[in-house]
């Protein structure tokens, strides 16, 4: 009987193992933390957003832009997206009408707590086979290969 053929995935864990199991362990991450944040109404990288305009409230798109390393399309999109679900505030900037202030909203500092809680849990769900010692040689690792 002919063995069943090989599939891409096969393949790809055979010829790159450790590529491989990254793609898996950031997939699993990537689906906990994206059902976590939808609860809180946000879809993933706005939790991003939310806890750097806490940490730095009155920023401008581009301050934004600067410390997040995104595309400013993409944090125009977004922010966007965020003042419509109430979590973005734009407002003036008091000494120069041209420039646009970004704060959270009070529903957005309402999620900043419950963001931070969701980084947590969905990193104990996903390494919840580690214990303390590997989770620490876990991250070491990771900094050194990025």
């Amino acid at each position: 009987m002919e063995p069943p053929p090989r599939s891409g995935r096969d393949i790809a864990r055979d010829v790159g193992p450790i590529g491989y199991a990254l793609a898996l362990a950031a997939r699993a991450h990537r689906v906990d933390l994206t059902q976590r944040l939808a609860r809180l109404g946000l879809h993933p990288g706005q939790e991003l957003i939310v806890v750097d305009l806490h940490e730095n409230p009155e920023s401008t798109q581009a301050e934004l832009v600067q410390r997040m390393g995104i595309e400013q399309p993409t944090i125009a999109k977004t922010i966007s997206r965020m003042e419509r679900s109430g979590f973005v505030q734009r407002t003036h900037d008091e000494s120069d009408r041209r420039v646009i202030r970004l704060r959270l909203s009070a529903q957005g500092e309402q999620a900043v707590e419950a963001v931070r809680v969701a980084w947590r849990d969905a990193e104990t769900v996903v390494t919840s086979g580690l214990n303390g010692a590997e989770r620490r040689q876990l991250v070491s690792l990771l900094r050194r290969i990025g």
